[in-house]
């Protein structure tokens, strides 16, 4: 390896930390919610922008830009068919509320960029950028041609990649487009993902309409409360986690700071809390407890043993499940939850074990949602052992590969590999809860970034024997 030009590469990554952070505040200011579709943005016009900012930044730096039309673009370093591609996507969760900062007035707060999407992942997006503009400026030629990609539908299905039937501006990627040979994806942890966890999205309803409450939790825009409206007013003034205001009717709210689906509280969350609230008081009819009661359960269980679905593979651990959301229709609720379920066991057999379990609870399944499936690759191939060493000698870890919680790009393309770049770390004045992906003020390290930039510099360069 030349030292004399890694060093040169360095102290440009370095000199780079303010454009690093212009660049990242310009992403995140763009709110990329998915919103109604439009000709030509088929999820909206915020995950359209982001695209066509990337498509800007790209031919004003001299690479070669391109428009899929479907919902992805690429800016290469080289002209024609690409041969590696590091996948970012633009798209973001809702911000909700209970922000300190702006989240699309982005903030530069002791070394950190605030906003929706900082980590999650317009910093990583601005990284690889000014990487890639970094090896142009220095004319440093690859035997192949990299380029980043940037898709629009992660969060919400990887339909930017798989495709809308019917739909001519979401064909998919995949369905009418190339893909490169080997493609990394930084919107993971160091060093290597060699496999990752399947989803599964499901909505019970109740059998009965509650009685004497309306409950709902997790509404769009809020993702952290729940609220529990109850036609009496003898509630007692304080309860455990809970609000309580009185009037002609009495309101109890809870809340829990959101988290990614990835990584539910295994303490539970505002729905545990405030069911195991209005249990406890004595505030539930008799006819609703056992509803209650599996509300509390399922809520905090975060491995899915009530629902008859832990599995534990010998690699990749244990379903993950994250309860997210209730809602109140006609006194019926509905309550939704996603897991995140490891190879060797099936959606169908899944599906049958929780339509049994929350039978017995007064719920039945109203739908099942399968998204992106399982998957498992050999760890012990040259691409993996080069990825794990780089990412190891540059962060002092000494990690092996690991298979990830999280539904990434890797999960849908051909030769993919999950390669690092978390770029979160708050500043230690943060409250606990928040900052972190999908959360409250989430928000991305400047000094992480640029040492994921090193990595990627060195990862680059040394696949020219396996890519060249």
């Amino acid at each position: 390896m030349n030292t004399e030009l890694l060093t040169k590469i360095d102290e440009m990554i370095e000199a780079s930390t303010e454009k690093l952070a212009a660049d990242t505040i310009r992403l995140v200011n763009i709110n990329s919610e998915k919103s109604e579709p439009v000709p030509g943005a088929p999820w909206g016009i915020g995950p359209r922008a982001v695209l066509d900012e990337v498509l800007k930044m790209g031919k004003a730096a001299g690479f070669y830009a391109t428009d899929y039309n479907v919902g992805v673009v690429s800016t290469a370093l080289k002209e024609g068919q690409p041969d590696l591609g590091i996948w970012l996507h633009g798209d973001v969760v809702a911000a909700g509320e209970g922000w300190n900062y702006p989240p699309y007035d982005a903030t530069e707060y002791k070394g950190c960029i605030i906003g929706r999407g900082a980590t999650d992942n317009k910093g990583q997006l601005a990284a690889i950028f000014n990487l890639l503009q970094i090896f142009k400026e220095l004319g440093i030629e690859l035997k192949y041609n990299p380029a980043l990609y940037v898709g629009s539908n992660e969060e919400l299905g990887m339909q930017d990649l798989i495709g809308i039937p019917g739909n001519p501006d979401a064909k998919g990627f995949l369905n009418v487009c190339t893909p490169p040979r080997m493609s990394l994806v930084p919107d993971s942890g160091w060093p290597v993902g060699y496999g990752g966890k399947g989803a599964l999205s499901v909505v019970l309803r109740s059998k009965t309409p509650l009685h004497g409450i309306q409950l709902t939790a997790g509404q769009p825009g809020k993702p952290g409360d729940a609220l529990a409206i109850l036609d009496r007013s003898d509630v007692p003034q304080e309860l455990p986690m809970c609000t309580v205001t009185k009037g002609k009717k009495t309101e109890v709210f809870s809340f829990s700071p959101p988290t990614h689906g990835a990584h539910p509280n295994p303490n539970g969350n505002m729905i545990t809390h405030i069911s195991g609230a209005l249990l406890d008081a004595g505030l539930v009819a008799e006819e609703d407890k056992q509803i209650f009661h599996f509300l509390r359960t399922l809520s905090k269980d975060i491995h899915g043993h009530c629902l008859n679905i832990a599995y534990a593979h010998p690699i990749m651990g244990e379903p993950i499940v994250a309860t997210t959301q209730i809602d109140d229709v006609d006194g019926y609720i509905k309550v939704y939850f996603r897991i995140r379920y490891p190879a060797g066991i099936t959606v169908d057999e899944m599906e049958e074990n929780i339509k049994k379990a929350v039978d017995g609870f007064g719920f039945i399944v109203e739908k099942s949602t399968p998204g992106t499936p399982a998957y498992l690759m050999n760890p012990d191939t040259k691409e993996i052992k080069l990825l794990t060493r780089i990412a190891n000698e540059i962060t002092g870890a000494d990690k092996p590969p690991y298979t990830l919680s999280g539904g990434t790009y890797a999960h849908r393309l051909p030769n993919a590999y999950a390669f690092g770049m978390s770029g979160n770390c708050p500043p230690e004045d943060f409250p606990k809860g928040r900052g972190g992906a999908h959360g409250i003020d989430e928000c991305v390290s400047l000094a992480r970034l640029k040492i994921a930039m090193r990595i990627y510099a060195r990862a680059l360069l040394e696949l020219n024997d396996i890519l060249g």
